[in-house]
């Protein structure tokens, strides 16, 4: 065999299936082998892995990197800097930056924004909104966008959620193109009704904003999102599910036949409503965290595989943005930064038995990879698939601190919540990105990633 790359020796690996001792071998960028044994093999450099596991390398679909825009917040560079420290090695950016990424000209804006600062792969989502629906079919066809991002609620001013009747229309011109639309499921008539009530009492402590996203206002608006799935046939994904009942409702629907995933997010399995008395403005985000019994549930089915994948919904705000609700809620900003953490929640979970790693595989590059249109690239330990690997110690246990971060956004609702089980080291096409706690790749490497379409279009 031709001298090889990289050997990556001593490892277990990982895959949906099964875990294994075995040595994996990259040439320019791709697996060229998998053996049991790597003794005769010959590569420019070795790297033994001393026993840890080589998982194939994480995919975050849900992210907000507040660049363009709000730099101030997070930036690319650093957000990717942060991916790659939290054991992944491609991202897909919503399009809630500024200008939103609802045009052609404003998906320009962010391409040349993130032209030549990415640490990872990345790829980019657009947003469909009621001003843009006549576009959705040239902005899908004529781009690599990897899915539509929908609000069913009040987010941003700066992008609209959708009524049902642009809910409806976006579905039937999503299934028409064979697009995939991404969907926020809150009621937002709900939303609206619980903080009037919640504000009259004039509470403006952090459990009284989760009094304002009610677990039904989750679970009526997946009721109804998942039935106009169903009827026009389009395919899409309920992001970042936080009650167990939203999670059966989408397992069902997809059990009968409707073309609809589950998302979920590492906080919903980290934290509960009861960590809003302490942490208040910096667990701001929605949907919220609910209670002990829902989130022990949520794991139950985890287990089960109920969750599809894995997003972290990174969205960093300045610690000054989040001071604002110490004393009220109400003038917090919404979101938490997560994606250097989200992977450690998980094998966290791993250790205590509430799931198995090639379970974990399936719900952060295998499924992940298929729903986006990245395999089989992407998402797979196979011969001729891109050398992307996410090495973890899982005997490794640690509370994350400040000084650690990569991100932009220096604080962390996980300052304090110790978890076993870490990325230790981040490959990207071969190249090792991250290793110990130490950005080693080079800023520019991360590729854009464009999805193709099924009339051959990018």
């Amino acid at each position: 065999m031709e001298k090889l790359d990289l050997l990556l020796t001593n490892g277990k690996i990982v895959n949906t299936e099964e875990v294994y001792e075995g040595v994996i071998g990259i040439k320019d960028g791709k697996i060229a082998l998998i053996a049991k044994d790597g003794s005769s093999i010959s590569a420019e450099e070795t790297i033994d892995l001393s026993g840890r596991y080589i998982l194939p390398g994480v995919i975050d679909p849900h992210v907000h990197f507040q660049d363009p825009g709000f730099t101030e917040r997070e930036d690319f560079e650093h957000g990717t800097m942060a991916a790659a420290a939290g054991g992944v090695t491609t991202v897909l950016s919503h399009p809630l930056d500024f200008p939103s990424t609802t045009t052609f000209e404003a998906l320009k804006v962010k391409e040349d924004s993130y032209d030549g600062k990415a640490y990872v792969d990345y790829g980019i989502h657009i947003g469909a909104t009621s001003d843009n629906i006549e576009l959705l079919p040239d902005l899908w066809l004529r781009t690599g966008a990897t899915a539509v991002k929908m609000f069913m609620c009040f987010s941003v001013a700066e992008f609209p959620f959708v009524e049902d009747d642009v809910l409806y229309k976006a579905l039937e011109e999503i299934a028409r193109i064979h697009a995939i639309a991404i969907i926020h499921a809150e009621s937002d008539g709900m939303l609206k009704a619980m903080e009037e009530k919640v504000k009259k009492t004039g509470r403006r402590d952090g459990v009284a904003y989760n009094m304002t996203h009610p677990a039904e206002a989750e679970i009526e608006a997946i009721r109804r999102a998942v039935y106009y799935l169903e009827i026009t046939g389009a395919e899409g994904v309920i992001l970042h599910v936080s009650t167990a009942e939203g999670l059966k409702i989408i397992h069902e629907a997809r059990e009968r036949g409707v073309k609809v995933w589950a998302e979920s997010a590492p906080h919903l399995f980290c934290f509960t409503v009861d960590d809003m008395v302490e942490k208040g403005p910096y667990l701001k985000f929605s949907p919220v965290m609910h209670d002990k019994k829902n989130q022990k549930e949520m794991w139950e089915l985890i287990g089960k595989g109920y969750v599809d994948y894995i997003g972290s919904d990174h969205s960093p705000y300045t610690l000054e943005e989040k001071k604002r609700g110490e004393e009220d809620i109400w003038q917090a900003p919404n979101g938490i930064p997560g994606i250097e953490t989200s992977l450690a929640v998980f094998l966290n979970g791993v250790n205590e038995g509430k799931l198995t790693l090639p379970q974990l595989v399936k719900m952060t590059s295998y499924n992940t990879a298929r729903i986006y249109g990245l395999a089989p690239e992407k998402g797979t330990m196979a011969v001729g698939t891109d050398a992307d690997f996410t090495i973890v110690d899982m005997n490794l246990q640690k509370a994350i601190t400040a000084g650690e971060l990569k991100s932009k956004c220096k604080w962390s609702p996980y300052f304090g919540v110790s978890l076993k089980g870490w990325p230790v080291m981040t490959i990207v096409r071969g190249s090792v990105i991250y290793k110990d706690g130490e950005i080693v790749g080079e800023k520019g490497y991360g590729n854009y990633l464009k999805r193709a379409k099924e009339d051959g279009v990018v």
